[in-house]
């Protein structure tokens, strides 16, 4: 039995190393990838708004010890707004139409803003029915009135 193992085909027994790959249709896919990402990563930063949400963390802790200072609100319903101080004032601004009376809100906010020039923050909180956009309305107004700082809540929570 003096029989030699088989050989493979071809020459020599090797398999051919100059095959063909078309990269063009790898180009093709990597270029639509590369295109969409780079479409859908300036779409992150365009509409955002910077909200935070104030609660009684670390931060609630250290306005306790500070002398007392007006607090103020912003409610939004059905019927529109009221705008509320700490120390018991609030003034109501009734519907104007269909829609809120934005005029009037940016009047009493620019009027809050110099009453009390060294305020920055001031606290909307919403009621479930009123709609998203309305709202996003009403906080450029108060920014527009120099609150930059923004506090969105829920009517329903307390402080």
């Amino acid at each position: 039995m003096g029989g030699a193992a088989p050989t493979p085909g071809g020459k020599g027994g090797k398999k051919p190393v100059d095959a063909a790959i078309n990269l063009v249709p790898f180009i093709d896919l990597l270029s639509c990838c590369l295109s969409f990402l780079l479409i859908t990563a300036v779409w992150t930063q365009l509409a955002r708004m910077d909200v935070q949400q104030k609660g009684q963390g670390a931060a609630g802790a250290e306005s306790e010890n500070k002398d007392p200072q007006v607090q103020l609100t912003l409610y939004i319903d059905k019927d529109g707004y009221t705008f509320a101080k700490s120390t018991g004032e609030s003034t109501p601004i009734p519907m104007k139409g269909e829609d809120y009376d934005y005029a009037k809100l940016g009047e009493i906010l620019t009027k809050a803003k110099t009453d009390h020039p060294d305020k920055t923050d001031i606290a909307v909180k919403s009621d479930d029915s009123v709609i998203y956009s309305r709202i996003i309305h009403t906080m450029d107004v108060a920014v527009g009135a120099q609150f930059k700082d923004i506090g969105l809540q829920d009517k329903g929570q307390g402080n």
